[in-house]
C-alpha cells in the first residue's frame, strides 16, 4: 500500500492526534511539522523499527501499553535526524507506533526533519 499524503492526513485525522509543542511565545502543531516536510517534499522512507531503535541517541519513555496496542504502524512517524552524520536523534512523533512494530519486528514508516529544520521551526 502506498501512503500518500493525502491517507496520510486521513490517518492524521481520523486518529485524533492533536500533537503540539508549546514554545513559550509560539505552538508549533504537528500539522506544521508535517506541512513544513510536504512543502519540501520530504518523502515517507521504511526501515527496521528495531534498528531504528537502537540508532536513536534519545531513549523513548512514557510508553502506554494501551496506546501501544491501538497504534497503527502504517502511519509514518517523525524523527528527527543530524543532518552531518545522519544520525536520528529522537522520535518527534509516533513513539507508541515505533514501540509496537519493534514489538512485531515490523518495518517502519518515517519522514526526516533535521535537526537544523527543528532548531528553524521550534527555536534553538
Amino acid at each position: 500500500m502506498k501512503l500518500t499524503r493525502r491517507k496520510l492526513r486521513r490517518l492524521i485525522s481520523e486518529s485524533g492526534l492533536n500533537t503540539t509543542w508549546d514554545m513559550g511565545d509560539r505552538v508549533v502543531s504537528l500539522e506544521d511539522v508535517t506541512g513544513f516536510l510536504d512543502s519540501r517534499a520530504r518523502p515517507v522512507i521504511t526501515m527496521n523499527a528495531c534498528s531504528l531503535k537502537k540508532m536513536l541517541s534519545r531513549e523513548i519513555t512514557g510508553i502506554e501499553p494501551h496506546r501501544v496496542q491501538r497504534a497503527d504502524i502504517l502511519a509514518p512517524i517523525i524523527v528527527e535526524v543530524v543532518r552531518e552524520t545522519g544520525r536520528p536523534v529522537v522520535v518527534l512523533d509516533g513513539n507508541h507506533r515505533l514501540a509496537k512494530a519493534v514489538s512485531l519486528g515490523a518495518d517502519i514508516h518515517m519522514r526526516v526533519l533535521y535537526s537544523d529544520e527543528r532548531d528553524m521551526l521550534f527555536g534553538e
